[in-house]
């Protein structure tokens, strides 16, 4: 799957099961069973930010920005192996296969069978 070009090594990354904007359930971790809207995806570390979920609080020293400091809440990402897509129609949590339509590769839910993008 690695392919050297002039000296470097590019690996291929493949495309991410989950994308900004998708209702997610938490299967793994502190948060398990918890349910949240993906706000950003990485695909190359493979990880995705939860809204309101894996949260941790941080000290911050005041600063001209923020005068007061204080105690903040940060959103901390997990690994995208930890989360299932939640189906719309079914409610219920999914794995995501692809299929070409028109030329596209667009993703479906593999509990009922629909497609989860909307192009």
């Amino acid at each position: 799957m690695a392919k050297k070009i002039q000296g470097k090594v590019q690996t291929k990354v493949p495309k991410a099961k989950v994308k900004r904007g998708d209702e997610v359930l938490v299967i793994a971790g502190k948060d398990k069973g918890r349910r949240g809207k993906v706000v950003s995806v990485d695909v190359k570390e493979s990880t995705c930010i939860v809204e309101g979920i894996n949260e941790y609080k941080k000290h911050q020293k005041p600063s001209q920005k923020k005068p007061q400091g204080g105690i903040i809440t940060v959103a901390m990402p997990l690994n995208i192996s930890n989360v299932m897509v939640v189906d719309k129609s079914t409610n219920r949590p999914t794995r995501v296969g692809r299929k070409e339509v028109k030329g596209k590769s667009l993703r479906y839910a593999k509990v009922s069978g629909q497609l989860i993008d909307s192009e």
